[in-house]
């Protein structure tokens, strides 16, 4: 690898347009070789321009990632889709070109019960090509799990595990909404999500398994969630026009984790509009239930764009010096800020 790190960036919606300013106005000691999108109005910009960064980049947006990977990044930010068969084949692709990958795809943080298949196909591809694999993020990669997981070095033992994360979504686009589960009536809620066309938040799966994992324990069974639509009573404001009333302006997602027949992990999710209005503080709470309980709260919650985008940034040195192959959070150096890529080592 050069001196200077070669990074990538595949994907510039909100977050990879996030990753993107992050990079470029408060970052230093890499080189931003290239940036790929399907967005056609992005497509042959500046990404400077593209991304909203105040500080001037030469690069130019294309619309291949073959075009990406023929500018040898050391890493590439991959924030195209949520789910692994969106993914998948390009995250192969990536790896196979020799270059190491930090996604915010949800799955893709703890593929292994999911799709056992492909993780072993990208684990054994990272490997030849000696890359890093990582899916993270704020959640899955921190709120509920990595966070937990470290704040359970605190504990003598742990019996359960509560937390509930309260998110304003207000400043989310209309397709990002409609994909969780806002905008519809009761009865169209309940059909998207029967149908799978409504996803609520992607990834408790995930979060609760690296939590379990981190423990030494294994889950009883697969991770069972539950969803709560919330009607509005009255239109909502957005910034693509508005919800109705009679609509959903939120939900409750709860999902549970047991072990030996017990709820280990018990997490809500509450993604809403106008939270507090709905008697929902925005914030994120946790207890670490056993002998030397541990309560965690973070007033106001964490921001889940510029949160997630950080960690993307934030994970880059920890891959760059990870063992090779697909990795989890569990396995790799903690996200840390970092100003000065040259200056960022592990001894």
């Amino acid at each position: 690898m050069a001196d200077r790190v070669r990074i990538g960036i595949c994907g510039l919606g909100s977050i990879g347009s996030a990753a993107t300013r992050l990079l470029l106005d408060h970052r230093t000691g890499f080189d931003l070789v290239g940036a790929a999108t399907k967005q056609p109005e992005a497509i042959g910009r500046p990404l400077h321009e593209v991304a909203g960064a105040t500080t001037h980049c030469d690069v130019i947006v294309v619309d291949e990632l073959d075009s990406l990977l023929a500018m040898q990044p050391d890493i590439i930010v991959y924030s195209t889709g949520s789910f692994l068969s969106e993914v998948g084949d390009d995250v192969e692709r990536i790896a196979a070109a020799g270059s190491n990958l930090v996604s915010p795809c949800e799955e893709l943080a703890f593929p292994f019960t999911r799709d056992p298949a492909l993780s072993h196909r990208l684990d054994a591809t990272a490997r030849r090509a000696g890359v890093t694999i990582l899916g993270t993020g704020v959640n899955p990669g921190f709120i509920f799990d990595g966070l937990l997981s470290a704040a359970s070095g605190s504990s003598w033992d742990v019996s359960s595990i509560r937390g509930r994360r309260v998110v304003d979504v207000s400043g989310f686009g209309q397709n990002i909404h409609l994909r969780l589960g806002i905008g519809y009536t009761d009865d169209e809620f309940a059909a998207g999500h029967e149908r799978g066309t409504i996803a609520g938040h992607v990834g408790f799966p995930e979060s609760i398994q690296l939590v379990a994992e981190r423990l030494g324990l294994t889950l009883d069974g697969p991770v069972e969630e539950s969803f709560e639509p919330m009607i509005a009573v009255e239109a909502v404001t957005t910034p693509y026009g508005g919800v109705p009333a009679g609509h959903t302006e939120g939900f409750v997602q709860r999902a549970v984790g047991r072990v030996g027949g017990k709820d280990l992990v018990d997490f809500e999710l509450v993604l809403h509009l106008r939270p507090v209005a709905a008697g929902f503080p925005t914030s994120d709470r946790f207890v670490i239930d056993g002998v030397h309980p541990v309560s965690l709260e973070l007033n106001p919650g964490m921001d889940a764009i510029p949160a997630t985008s950080a960690q993307l940034v934030n994970s880059i040195p920890g891959v760059l010096h990870a063992a090779a192959g697909l990795m989890t959070i569990t396995e790799v150096p903690a996200a840390a800020a970092w100003i000065d890529l040259t200056r960022r080592t592990f001894r």
